[in-house]
């Protein structure tokens, strides 16, 4: 159990590897999915209007709060493969009219200004190259009275036995990146150079999240 590990070398990844990957995530990270949503709704309260998912992967999280709102999601994702496997996870559940797929890279969200009501960026944090242009590119494309969640954990829903569980996983997976979710100064120093004042840092248990309000 020890050498358990799900991929996190996004960029070799061709479409069976996405698949395997997208299977993986299911089996070991549903709980993480399901407790975020439902924490994600039940503090902002924002059921209808324009989402943007950056960093969407295989689209999971996507799908999971579609499910529980009436939002119209733009689910990001800037590798092909994992494009094409988030495109038919979408399909395939149906959702096709309320979450459209966007193949694009956080660094240049393909987005006019103050585009979205909410973004949500769940577990790609570790992986942008300029944290502090991506953060600007997010405030960028949120509205006015809009809210930005940012970061990465497992929600507060979820059981102390799922979060060791979970915890234990990803930190094997990603290695040294994993340290991203544990750096809440780092995450504050960057969202100051990015110019953003209106934030907040969550940071307990089980997630490390930027809460950014415009």
């Amino acid at each position: 159990m020890s050498d358990k590990r799900v991929p996190a070398d996004y960029q070799d990844m061709d479409i069976s590897k996405v698949q395997a990957f997208d299977k993986k995530v299911k089996e070991n990270f549903m709980p993480a999915i399901v407790s975020t949503a439902k924490q994600v709704i039940e503090d902002y309260g924002v059921l209808e209007g324009v989402c943007v998912d950056v960093g969407c992967g295989t689209a999971v999280f996507a799908i999971e709060l579609c499910r529980r709102s009436k939002l119209k999601i733009y689910a990001v994702e800037k590798e092909k493969a994992i494009y094409e496997v988030a495109r038919m996870n979408i399909e395939n559940e149906g959702l096709a009219d309320r979450i459209i797929p966007a193949l694009g890279d956080a660094h240049d969200l393909p987005f006019e200004n103050e585009f979205a009501d909410l973004i949500i960026s769940r577990g790609s944090y570790h992986c942008w190259k300029d944290k502090v242009l991506v953060f600007q590119e997010i405030y960028r494309i949120l509205k006015m009275g809009g809210t930005g969640f940012v970061g990465g954990g497992f929600g507060r829903y979820i059981t102390k036995e799922e979060l060791d569980r979970m915890t234990a996983l990803r930190d094997r997976s990603l290695k040294d990146d994993a340290k991203a979710y544990s750096s809440p100064n780092e995450m504050e120093e960057i969202i100051d150079k990015a110019g953003i004042s209106n934030f907040r840092i969550i940071y307990d248990r089980s997630d490390l999240w930027a809460e950014l309000k415009k």
